[in-house]
């Protein structure tokens, strides 16, 4: 029996995983030779049994498992709203967007490049300098407080409005 991982979880492709582009669902053949090999950091959202749904910001991509290099999974998404925490003296307070999450093979981090003001910073930050402002909506049922039922009886003629005392 295969041990398959809990999803989602959080990887990079450093190299090619495979010859070819067997291993990538036809759909996804250009959008994943775009995006592999690189340092981006994916996350494997779901699994239907053949393919694992990888995600890279809003962009989905189907590809059969292969061989990936497992990262830490630091909480963040691309399009998270972050505060670059401040350092007396030397850094002052900003708020940023998460463009892209990198990981740094020699030094075995991932790093995060920013926009403020809708330009990119050319300084990469690492989990520990930022905090998270944006928060993502869980998945679960709504709680209904109370139910507003409109009155059985519409007809205008009988409806009375009195002033309140």
């Amino acid at each position: 029996m295969i041990d398959w991982p809990e999803l989602p979880d959080c990887g990079v492709y450093l190299n090619w995983p495979s010859d070819g582009t067997d291993w990538i669902h036809p759909d996804d053949v250009a959008l994943v030779e775009h995006w592999i090999p690189s340092d981006r950091v994916f996350r494997r959202i779901g699994f239907d049994g053949t393919y694992y749904q990888i995600q890279y910001g809003e962009a989905v991509a189907r590809v059969k498992p292969t061989l990936w290099l497992k990262v830490v999974d630091e909480g963040f998404h691309i399009g998270d709203q972050v505060e670059v925490k401040s350092i007396e003296l030397e850094r002052e307070p900003i708020i940023g967007r998460i463009l892209e999450i990198r990981y740094d093979a020699a030094l075995g981090s991932i790093y995060y490049l920013l926009e403020h003001r809708e330009l990119p910073l050319a300084r990469r930050y690492l989990a520990d300098e930022l905090h998270q402002l944006s928060r993502r909506p869980e998945l679960r049922d709504p709680i209904i407080e109370a139910t507003i039922q409109p009155p059985a009886n519409t007809d205008a003629v009988d409806l009375k409005v009195e002033p309140s005392e």
